[in-house]
């Protein structure tokens, strides 16, 4: 079963920040393994007002911390996946909370990258823990087929969320709108990558 890379139509990056300073260190959400605590400090704010009605009908936020998902997706992934955790978290815009959104922490991290396919920059020279800049990323085939799970990171690029075929037909017949999929990205002029979008 192929895998495909889950992206937003738009970019969300910037549309809510996390606040390093009073929160978990982010990187605890990236390696891949069970958060040990069901209530963690998780403070995000909204800078701009403005982007507030935006915000409210987001499916997945990406910011500098663990990513958002709505409601309607953690309960979508509940049903198909046991291997997940979502936190609840701390989102103001001012002084309101803004109800509704979870940070979603995936728990297994995987070689997701077909290195031979791809383009990218080795950022530094360690065999065991390989840094890399990725010109044009392209995911392996057939990467979901011997793996337990159907939501991984992508041990290349650990801020890469990737889903099986499974959780791709979920999303989709939820009607969920503002979702992309694709198994290559291209940070070319190229423009190689294909979406499917909802």
């Amino acid at each position: 079963m192929n895998g495909y890379i889950l992206t937003t139509t738009k970019n969300t990056y910037g549309w809510v920040e996390y606040d390093n300073d009073i929160s978990l260190d982010y990187k605890e959400f990236l390696k891949g393994e069970r958060l040990l605590y069901k209530d963690l400090p998780l403070f995000y704010n909204i800078p701009k007002s403005s982007n507030l009605k935006k915000i409210r009908s987001a499916v997945l936020l990406e910011s500098t911390g663990p990513e958002l998902v709505c409601r309607q997706f953690k309960e979508i992934l509940e049903t198909q996946v046991r291997d997940i955790q979502f936190f609840d978290v701390d989102l103001f815009c001012g002084n309101e909370k803004i109800d509704g959104f979870y940070a979603i922490n995936v728990l297994h991290l995987i070689k997701c990258i077909d290195l031979e396919n791809s383009e990218f920059r080795l950022m530094n020279f360690d065999r065991d823990n390989p840094d890399y800049m990725f010109y044009y990323m392209k995911l392996r085939k057939n990467l979901f087929d011997n793996n337990k799970a159907d939501i991984v990171r992508c041990e290349e690029m650990h801020r890469s969320i990737v889903v099986s075929e499974k959780i791709k037909a979920a999303l989709f017949a939820a009607g969920l709108k503002g979702l992309q999929f694709s198994d290559s990205i291209d940070m070319t002029p190229k423009e190689r990558t294909i979406y499917e979008k909802i």
